[in-house]
């Protein structure tokens, strides 16, 4: 977290078509919920590069099982990256219990 912003990371297969489409719908429904974030997208192979700096990775459910959770990270896999309205409601749960100074009144 930098600047009371979380850091949201959508990860995909190729990470340009669906972690894009993700992205976009999500940060609105973020904004709707007035939780700052910083978001991105990214390929599975290049996830480990920006690993630390997510403090939540959004990632498509087929593509969990190749990942390994580390202690302390929060994955939230996903079916349908176009419900940015539910996954921002299960973001916004992350930030109430872990990063409550992102969420604005």
């Amino acid at each position: 977290m930098e600047n009371n912003k979380i850091n949201v990371l959508f990860v995909c297969g190729m990470g340009m078509g669906t972690s894009t489409m993700a992205e976009i719908g999500v940060k609105n429904n973020l904004n709707k919920l007035h939780i700052s974030a910083n978001v991105q997208h990214t390929s599975l192979g290049q996830m480990e590069s920006l690993r630390e700096w997510a403090d939540v990775v959004v990632i498509l459910k087929n593509l969990f099982n190749q990942i390994t959770v580390k202690e302390g990270e929060f994955i939230l896999p996903v079916v349908n990256v176009m419900d940015g309205k539910g996954i921002a409601a299960r973001i916004e749960e992350i930030v109430i219990q872990h990063f409550p100074e992102a969420k604005g009144s």
